[in-house]
């Protein structure tokens, strides 16, 4: 993968995003790196979250131990690092994870294969892979893909498709989240022009247009985007 400082650009995709709904503080940009730099640890966070769990605790070897808790009654969520503490709204911390993610998430050439986390997916899609010897086994076939008119600020980080059957006539595409891989089992051919085009083309692209993944779609806009894709469906 190019190399690049993360911790510059994490701070540029703060400072100018005129979208954000909380403040730009040293701790949170503090936070960001260590979240950003160790992706499992936000992976971990971030699934706490959606399954609703009350508190997430991570104690490195060396360095402060991060407490994140959640309130899912009031929709809070308190960032605790033993010398720091920053409390978000549910929305705001939906954001900021994503600004993280959109910082160092790793962009995968095209080809690449992967397992899935099953625990992440959709009942159907979980229900596909159950029917599946091989597991939650997919080649991922496109990447960063904005959503449709009025869903626009939010990106599909992948496509992909059934190892090893790859595209079949009548099946869509499985879309992917970075949240949802669990481990990468064969990365595709890169070189210095796919990894120049990863960062210039894919992720500077998405900085610009203000995009965050739909791992971290606000709710509301969930159901307003399935509703959509229903209506769209009755059509056919």
């Amino acid at each position: 993968m190019a190399s690049y400082d993360t911790k510059k650009f994490f701070e540029e995709v703060l400072a100018n995003d005129d979208s954000l709904l909380f403040e730009v503080t040293n701790e949170l940009i503090t936070t960001g790196v260590l979240l950003g730099t160790n992706f499992p640890l936000l992976k971990g966070i971030y699934k706490a979250y959606r399954n609703e769990e009350e508190q997430f605790e991570h104690k490195p070897m060396v360095g402060a131990k991060l407490t994140v808790s959640f309130d899912h009654d009031t929709q809070r969520v308190v960032l605790d690092r033993q010398t720091s503490q920053v409390e978000l709204t549910d929305e705001q911390f939906l954001q900021y994870m994503g600004k993280i993610d959109v910082a160092f998430a790793p962009i995968y050439p095209v080809g690449t294969t992967v397992e899935l986390d099953e625990s992440m997916l959709t009942e159907e899609l979980a229900e596909l892979f159950k029917k599946e010897e091989l597991g939650a086994v997919v080649t991922l076939s496109g990447r960063k893909i904005s959503l449709m008119s009025g869903f626009e600020q939010y990106i599909v980080d992948y496509l992909g498709h059934l190892w090893p059957y790859g595209e079949i006539p009548g099946n869509d595409p499985i879309l992917i989240s970075n949240m949802m891989i669990k481990r990468v089992i064969a990365e595709s051919l890169t070189n210095e022009y796919e990894e120049a085009f990863a960062f210039d083309g894919l992720r500077t692209t998405q900085v610009t247009k203000q995009q965050v993944s739909t791992a971290y779609m606000k709710p509301e806009d969930t159901i307003a985007y399935f509703e959509v894709l229903s209506e769209l469906s009755e059509q056919e």
